[in-house]
């Protein structure tokens, strides 16, 4: 759109003092001709942009054309700075958005506060995907994201853990990104609010009807709320495991947060660890073979034999 072009003419400028109409051409995807014509359109319209001929020249503003964020602090401006790297944007179609907001941000400073500010971004970088790419697909977030925005009503299938799949009509409240995962907070009649898992929403349709939102609603407290009774509600099956030290890094990947280091000797230690659920904890210990013995319950130790007694046997 041209007017977005306009604008990122002059921010550049703005930004680095002065630009040639090949660079403004090559970074706009446009020709020269466009960019000089653009620049007769800002002229026009009151922006103080000109052009200077000649071997250094190019095109430029006025130099008193420029405002200062002197009301920001250094720690308000750290985190504008690195909100774009660190928030799933991309996946609402906002990244392009939050490129240009950084650039603003960066054209607004002055040539000192543009320094700092270029080594702010450098000395930290917020990666919120995981490794191993196991992040979910949410081809339904942009149709979710505008029922959002407008307030609109939508009518969608949702699957539940177990795979049994429902209509369900929805007053979509907010959106919620948390561990690589997209969830939607919506209003369902009968049912009050809910957290619905984004990835289990299918042939969403967006309904002609609005809704009104509760004037009460704060999306903050809900989810601390939500988040909490959820962490209350699942399973815990605590175990006691010696194990060797050169071990733990397992534990520190797999179960951060939900184990303990209760005594330490020599290369052993002992570990309290809370597995949700039995099966999980006979998989972990089985496992890590002869580098972890079961101390506690008594069960699961019975179980671990017997389960490598019949591994020995099958493969006898």
């Amino acid at each position: 759109m041209r007017a977005d072009r306009l604008l990122a003419i002059v921010l550049l400028i703005q930004r680095d003092g002065q630009r040639t109409a090949a660079e403004l051409a090559q970074a706009m995807g446009v020709t020269e001709r466009t960019i000089y014509r653009d620049v007769e359109a800002l002229s026009l319209a009151g922006v103080p942009i000109y052009t200077q001929p000649g071997p250094n020249g190019g095109i430029a503003l006025d130099a008193a054309y420029r405002s200062q964020l002197n009301w920001f602090t250094g720690a308000e401006l750290q985190a504008l700075l690195y909100t774009g790297s660190a928030t799933p944007l991309a996946d609402l179609g906002l990244s392009q958005a939050m490129d240009n907001a950084v650039l603003k941000l960066l054209a607004l400073l002055p040539e000192r506060g543009q320094r700092e500010a270029e080594l702010m971004r450098q000395r930290l970088y917020l990666d919120a995907s995981g490794w191993y790419g196991f992040g979910e697909a949410h081809p339904t977030l942009p149709g979710l994201k505008e029922a959002v925005w407008a307030d609109r009503r939508i009518r969608a299938n949702y699957a539940n853990w177990e795979g049994d799949t429902r209509t369900v009509e929805l007053a979509p409240y907010s959106l919620v990104y948390k561990a690589d995962r997209w969830y939607l907070v919506a209003h369902q009649s009968g049912r009050g609010l809910r957290t619905y898992r984004v990835s289990r929403l299918a042939d969403i349709q967006l309904l002609e009807e609005g809704f009104e939102r509760d004037p009460d609603f704060d999306i903050g407290a809900y989810w601390a709320e939500a988040d909490a009774a959820f962490q209350a509600r699942l399973p815990s099956y605590p175990v006691r495991l010696r194990v060797r030290r050169t071990v733990v890094i397992y534990f520190q990947q797999m179960y951060a947060g939900r184990f303990e280091v209760e005594a330490e000797d020599g290369d052993w230690l002992t570990l309290r660890v809370e597995f949700m659920v039995f099966e999980e904890a006979r998989t972990s210990a089985l496992g890590l073979g002869t580098d972890a013995e079961v101390l506690e319950p008594e069960e699961l130790a019975a179980a671990v034999i017997g389960q490598a007694r019949a591994i020995v046997a099958k493969h006898s």
